[in-house]
């Protein structure tokens, strides 16, 4: 596994299983540079160990370059939502997530009659699974809220 921070930003249980996993070694403080391979597939993956200073490991003070041997690769560099068309619209939180702090567990955001789901409102899972859910808790919620406005069939 090739992080390129000091340290995980998951879950301490998911780390520490990880960390503790005999068929998993992690490169700390690494960025990949390219992946390697041919027609039959991924080789390996070329990487540079950062500066201590946090850089991107390109400079004087970098580490030789670094190889990595792969047969396959997730790759995983964060996740921002992809709000940018509601800015000035809808209320946003930090992480530029869609706010709603006023919503308990309900779907609505700070417009009426506009509910999230998915990435957008997720902060803290950001699974597919669980923004199914959501987008079905909005339009539950959604229904809701129509029908306390008068529409009808």
């Amino acid at each position: 596994m090739i992080v390129r921070r000091g340290a995980l930003r998951a879950s301490r249980a998911l780390a520490t299983r990880v960390l503790e996993h005999p068929n998993i070694a992690v490169e700390w403080n690494v960025t990949v540079d390219r992946f390697e391979g041919n027609t039959d597939g991924l080789r390996r993956a070329i990487c540079r160990r950062a500066t201590k200073d946090g850089g991107s490991g390109q400079g004087a003070a970098a580490d030789a370059e670094l190889t990595v041997r792969a047969s396959a690769a997730f790759v995983s560099i964060g996740h921002e939502p992809n709000t940018g068309l509601f800015r000035g619209q809808l209320a946003l939180a930090a992480g530029g997530y869609l706010d709603m702090s006023e919503a308990g567990r309900s779907t609505r955001t700070s417009v009426a009659g506009v509910f999230a789901a998915g990435d957008l409102a997720d902060r803290q899972y950001r699974q597919a699974i669980t923004s199914a859910g959501s987008g079905a808790q909005a339009a539950l919620d959604a229904e809701r809220y129509l029908s306390e406005q008068g529409w009808t069939d």
